[in-house]
């Protein structure tokens, strides 16, 4: 300090931090310049779809300044400028409109920016603590829950409502869309708002009216933050996009009960859905009065078959509310003798069941489906599909005309119950047996090489496996090129026309050159090396459509065409065709 150079030095410091310190305390009592920046809306989404595709941004600017106004990126990087030097007026706001583009008119990425304003005469920089956020991509949503997922609308303690709940952004009011789904493709039947909840409720009604009995499923469309929109599970739902548990079936009566074969004199077990008093009568197939009458409370409920029922197909039918629903039973009466034995395609009828089971709001079968329930009711409370077009006419036709047969179902056969397959003389298949178990398509072959006799009435059969358990139906396997007896088949059509007899080396045709008058056909493309024709029949001459062969010990008989057994009633030659098989698949 004794040196001058030193004491000078020394002393400039202190007069310049006392400057410094005097500038900074002048700053800081200083009228801030900008009092505060604006984004609005801070979030948006410059996509084009004309919703939230721009904001405003700005300042509020005290005083008279020559600035700079500018967007930066988040490493400080400036992308938009909206002023470069320019003087303004104090005590004003100023606002501009970004839509999301760099000064090259280039979207920006997704991300969060901030404003810059810079006192050009100064050199003093201002930075916002203001986030803008550009966002572009829609949010994650997905209808968790509709409960109850049956409802009844129009009967007490069982019409809903249905509360609906997703999960995603929360919406003031977010739009819902019911979809109607059976009976053809995904259709709009209704529009209803929900709540800020995540939420919606449904009262189980569309247009103003009471729903219909059918399966519904739900689309709901939200906005994120930035005004991105998602629908959930999609613009139109899809078996694949909904969720179980997120649709809703709208069933007024419906009606289950056993696949398997009834004995005459035994408690039958069904289930009638709701719970509500109903009326019930148990009916022969064909027959006037019904066998056996009464109510229930609803529920589970059992009825006893008379102990004289005669075997045949008998249906429970209940009625409630002007609703009816029907369940076929298979009753096996007592036996007199080897009759052939009628097999009903019971796992067909159910894998073909349009009914949802895992109340994603859409039908499940195995056409579409890795598993279906085995206890499922009758979709609308009807009966099979293509029952009383092949099955109740055959067998109908066969008491009309006293020929014996004792009665079963694929599911009986395949669990071991009620008449066995090996005891009888013939086998009977009125429909299309689409699907059968892995073990029964073995224990067919096996019989047919043993010596057994079948007839199948049906088309597209015997050619695809399912697993059947004590409740469901599945791991159902694609169609074979050829069916369980080695032969190929594909369907024909044509005009109406008769069945021309080529060869009837069974006597089946009775010497009639042409049989009936069909439009649908399935035509034999190959059959098992082993297998030997014996009669056959065509719409063509050189065509094989009704076919019977041998194969090992046993003959297989095919009729050819899915309307034979609908042509029983009003064409004398099917008859009598019929007849003559059914006398030739008694001697077995």
């Amino acid at each position: 300090m004794a040196r001058p150079i030193v004491r000078a030095v020394f002393a400039a410091l202190v007069l310049a931090t006392f400057a410094a310190f005097v500038v900074a305390q002048q700053l800081k009592s200083e009228f801030p310049l900008v009092i505060r920046f604006a984004a609005v809306p801070g979030d948006f989404s410059p996509n084009g779809d004309g919703f939230r595709d721009f904001t405003f941004v700005g300042f509020d600017l005290s005083r008279t300044a020559e600035v700079k106004f500018s967007v930066l990126d988040s490493e400080g990087t400036e992308v938009r400028t909206f002023l470069d030097g320019k003087r303004l007026a104090g005590d004003r706001k100023y606002r501009y409109m970004w839509n999301g583009r760099d000064d090259h008119g280039k979207r920006v990425p997704d991300g969060s920016y901030r404003m810059r304003v810079i006192r050009v005469d100064e050199g003093r920089v201002i930075n916002s603590l203001k986030d803008v956020v550009v966002d572009t991509h829609p949010p994650r949503v997905r209808i968790v829950s509709a409960r109850p997922s049956v409802i009844s609308p129009g009967v007490p303690g069982r019409e809903g409502p249905v509360r609906i709940r997703y999960r995603g952004p929360s919406n003031k009011a977010p739009e819902f869309r019911i979809f109607r789904t059976d009976g053809g493709p995904p259709r709009v039947v209704g529009r209803f708002r929900g709540d800020k909840h995540k939420g919606a409720t449904w009262h189980g009604t569309t247009r103003g009216r009471l729903a219909a009995d059918g399966d519904y499923a739900f689309t709901v469309t939200v906005r994120d933050k930035a005004g991105n929109k998602a629908v959930a599970p999609g613009d139109i739902p899809t078996p694949g996009s909904a969720r179980a548990g997120t649709g809703v079936a709208v069933s007024r009566l419906s009606l289950a009960g056993p696949l398997g074969v009834v004995r005459a004199g035994s408690l039958v077990r069904l289930r009638a859905a709701p719970r509500r008093r109903f009326r019930f009568a148990v009916s022969r197939l064909g027959a006037r009065r019904p066998v056996r009458r009464g109510a229930r409370a609803g529920g589970p409920f059992r009825v006893r078959i008379p102990a004289g029922a005669r075997t045949g197909l008998y249906t429970v039918a209940v009625r409630s509310g002007g609703r009816r629903a029907v369940w076929p039973l298979a009753v096996q009466g007592p036996s007199r003798g080897r009759r052939p034995l009628v097999v009903l395609p019971a796992i067909t009828w159910q894998g073909l069941n349009p009914v949802d089971d895992d109340l994603d709001g859409f039908v499940d079968s195995l056409a579409d489906s890795r598993a279906v329930g085995l206890g499922r009711p009758l979709a609308g409370g009807r009966m099979p599909a293509g029952f009383w077009g092949s099955v109740a006419p055959l067998l109908r036709f066969l008491d009309r005309e006293h020929l014996p047969y004792d009665l079963t179902t694929d599911v009986a056969l395949a669990g071991s119950q009620g008449p066995r397959l090996e005891a009888a003389p013939g086998l009977v298949f009125p429909g299309s047996e689409r699907w059968l178990t892995p073990g029964l398509e073995r224990g067919l072959r096996a019989y047919v090489d043993q010596g057994g006799r079948v007839a199948s009435f049906g088309v597209d059969a015997f050619r695809r496996s399912v697993a059947l358990t004590s409740r469901a139906l599945g791991a159902p396997t694609a169609p074979r090129a050829r069916n369980v007896f080695g032969e190929a088949t594909e369907p024909f059509r044509s005009d109406a026309a008769p069945l021309v007899v080529a060869d009837d080396g069974l006597g089946i045709f009775g010497g009639d050159g042409f049989i009936g008058e069909f439009t649908a056909f399935e035509r034999s493309q190959g059959l098992d090396p082993g297998a030997k024709p014996v009669t056959s029949a065509g719409r063509e001459t050189s065509e094989r459509d009704f076919l019977a062969y041998r194969l090992g010990k046993g003959i297989v008989i095919r009729a050819g065409t899915p309307q034979w057994a609908s042509r029983l009633a009003a064409q004398p030659a099917v008859a009598a065709a019929t007849v003559r098989m059914w006398k030739l698949l008694r001697r077995g």
